[in-house]
């Protein structure tokens, strides 16, 4: 009774934990999911509807023009999609519950797990870490549609399930852990990076347990062929199998489980004075052949060998951010080190199988934690474990005295993990997302469709440049392609972000027209940024993007005013810290109409133009140049003189005035011309 009232009301503690945002979530009615990638599962999850039964993971409005093959999971994809079936009329407020309402059967179903293997009371104080540390917290928030909620379950139903496997001494529970592992990959994108700890497993059973030869070979045979087999399978189904691109659901997978499993299966067998040792070993150097160039890049990302690895919070490094550290993982920093000195003690007084796996697939993710923060998340499943074992079997041996003071200095400890149950206040400035929502709610209504959003087999006539952290909101809000976006890794997403930086990180107006003509844009969408992605070191306020951004594009200093980029919104949010302007400013990108004309050779000519805006701004689009040596000029103009008001709210008050030494003139300029680069002769006008 006394381990059902603590499950209970830690899973109770473990919701009102992961609701405890709901101030920052729910707002007037409105719902704000956490950024940005909760959004793009709205969108994911919906296109998979639409597909259902069958999974479609391409998707054109993502790295636009080339669109991509999304890597996420299938099958957390598809729990997304149930939970927006259940509330249609607004799916993001349904999506908003996927990361409580995971997390809560996850644990639930996981401790029950623990407490038949581990005893009742390991598996209640690990669940008091997986319920309140705030990383765990963070990965099945309110709000939080990602996942990486499955991390924490997967790591610590993988370690269980070997670990019996290898106290039992059997390949069934074996290749049900490697089965656990292969469909771990369906349902977040990290679970390989759990495998080098499990396969170590394997020699160190072997290693310790020399009383069941054969058994830890066996096992670690079975686990490699379980992974290899489910993950096969789900390569046929959703993935690529001519593929061995490590980030995706590829054949990379299932080689790169047998490898790992084979090579601690063979060391093992080899401890074990078994003769077919060479076997095993001989099948790990035959799959490890192919995937040499995978491997090596995929130590280049964790090293940060990515534009957006290197700037994203996640891949923050853990030994070089104490504090951020202490954010994410809280009375983890102190409990985890103790608990892995007492869980080493004990598998080597007592030759614990159960213990030593727990060690080995823990002492990997402390290392990569320590070098990028994501790694936290599946961290904690297994350390949960580790430390609430550790720290069990070490207060056994201790005596009755330092036992009560040791449970005093605990208790002392886990207070601090109540933090994780205060309500957050609301948000006392506006976030960049709802400042963002309008705007794109605008596009949506008042430009063009490029495509059907939810027909992926049509590919859109055009896409938008913006900052790549735009990327997942213009294709859910605006539902418009997306050049940069916060994917990363695969190939297709590096080069549209760094497509995207090119154009909006160019000094010079044609120079940035160009790049974006090229990349079949239409429209340039910006907003205050510090930084561009993949060019770091340029100043945002030497480029196009801070020119256009601050002063619409008119002329400015050495800049005249530009010939292809035509405001047509304004935000009508304000820019925190700055109300006299807009939090956003969109552009459609124009050929431009061309003025041709003569006036005196040599001649300074300017095209004046009077513009409003619906913030009440007045804009003088003044573009010029100077006439030839026989005194011709032609001169391109992105505004139209009757614009229609369905597709941009900047309106012209009167003709150009066309100035020049030698003769001026008014032109009235079509927006049929401004589209298609029309050449308009202004020597008929006069």
């Amino acid at each position: 009774m006394a381990f059902w009232l603590g499950w209970g009301a830690l899973l109770t503690l473990s919701f009102l934990a992961r609701v405890a945002n709901w101030r920052r979530v729910f707002l007037d009615g409105a719902v704000e999911l956490i950024p940005t990638d909760s959004h793009y599962y709205v969108r994911y999850a919906l296109l998979q509807q639409h597909a259902f039964p069958f999974f479609d993971r391409f998707d054109p409005y993502i790295s636009f023009p080339s669109g991509a093959s999304i890597i996420w999971p299938p099958l957390h994809t598809w729990l997304v999609a149930l939970f927006l079936a259940l509330g249609p009329s607004d799916p993001e407020r349904a999506a908003a519950w996927v990361g409580p309402g995971l997390a809560l059967v996850e644990l639930g179903l996981l401790t029950l797990l623990a407490r038949r293997w581990l005893g009742g009371e390991v598996a209640l104080g690990a669940l008091v870490l997986m319920a309140l540390v705030p990383a765990a917290v963070a990965s099945g928030s309110l709000g939080n549609a990602d996942h990486h909620v499955h991390e924490l379950t997967l790591s610590a139903l993988a370690a269980l399930l070997l670990g019996r496997a290898l106290v039992q001494g059997s390949p069934r529970l074996g290749a049900m852990a490697g089965v656990a592992l292969g469909l771990g990959r369906m349902f977040t994108t990290t679970s390989f990076t759990l495998v080098p700890g499990m396969a170590a497993a394997i020699p160190l059973a072997a290693l310790l347990a020399r009383s069941a030869p054969g058994a830890a070979s066996r096992v670690g045979l079975a686990a490699g062929a379980g992974l290899a087999l489910a993950q096969g399978l789900a390569v046929l189904w959703f993935g690529a199998p001519t593929s061995l691109a490590y980030y995706d659901i590829s054949l990379f997978q299932p080689l790169f489980g047998l490898c790992l499993f084979g090579a601690g299966a063979g060391v093992a067998a080899l401890l074990e004075h078994r003769r077919s040792w060479p076997l095993p070993l001989a099948l790990a150097a035959l799959c490890a052949l192919p995937l040499a160039a995978e491997v090596a890049r995929a130590f280049g990302h964790l090293a940060h060998q990515d534009p957006l690895l290197n700037i994203v919070s996640e891949s923050i490094p853990l030994w070089r951010n104490r504090t951020f550290a202490r954010q994410l993982l809280g009375a983890m920093c102190l409990l985890l080190p103790l608990g892995l000195v007492a869980a080493s003690v004990r598998l080597w007084r007592e030759r614990d199988l159960m213990t030593a796996t727990l060690v080995a697939s823990t002492l990997p993710l402390i290392g990569a934690s320590l070098l990028q923060a994501r790694f936290t998340q599946p961290l904690l499943g297994s350390g949960a474990l580790l430390t609430a074992a550790g720290l069990g079997w070490a207060l056994r041996q201790a005596s009755p005295r330092i036992r009560h003071v040791s449970y005093a200095l605990l208790g002392l400890v886990g207070l601090s993990l109540l933090a994780s149950l205060l309500p957050l206040r609301r948000a006392s400035a506006p976030t960049d997302e709802g400042l963002i929502r309008s705007t794109l709610a605008w596009m949506r209504t008042h430009t063009p469709p490029p495509s059907s959003a939810w027909d992926t087999r049509v590919p859109p006539a055009y896409g938008v440049v913006a900052y790549f952290n735009l990327g997942h909101l213009l294709a859910l809000w605006a539902e418009r392609p997306a050049v940069a976006t916060p994917f990363s890794q695969v190939p297709e997403h590096v080069q549209a972000n760094l497509a995207a930086t090119e154009v909006l990180s160019a000094e010079e107006d044609e120079t940035a027209y160009a790049r974006a003509h090229a990349l079949s844009t239409r429209y340039l969408l910006l907003i205050p940024i510090e930084y561009f992605l993949g060019r770091l070191k340029v100043p945002p306020s030497q480029t196009v993007h801070d020119w256009l951004l601050e002063h619409a594009g008119m002329g400015q200093g050495r800049r005249t005013a530009s010939s292809h980029f035509r405001l047509i919104h304004e935000s009508t949010e304000p820019r925190p810290g700055n109300p006299s302007l807009p939090y956003a400013r969109l552009f459609e990108i124009v050929p431009g109409a061309e003025l041709r004309g003569h006036c005196a050779p040599g001649a300074s000519v300017s095209a004046r133009l009077v513009l409003t805006t619906p913030r009440g701004t007045t804009l003088n689009y003044t573009p010029q140049t100077t006439a030839d040596a026989q005194g011709a000029f032609s001169l391109r103009v992105a505004y139209p003189t009757d614009g229609d008001t369905k597709v941009s709210e900047v309106r012209a008050t009167a003709p150009y005035e066309v100035t020049c030494e030698g003769g001026d003139t008014t032109a009235s300029v079509p927006e049929a011309a401004v589209r298609e680069g029309t050449a308009l002769d202004l020597d008929r006008m006069r």
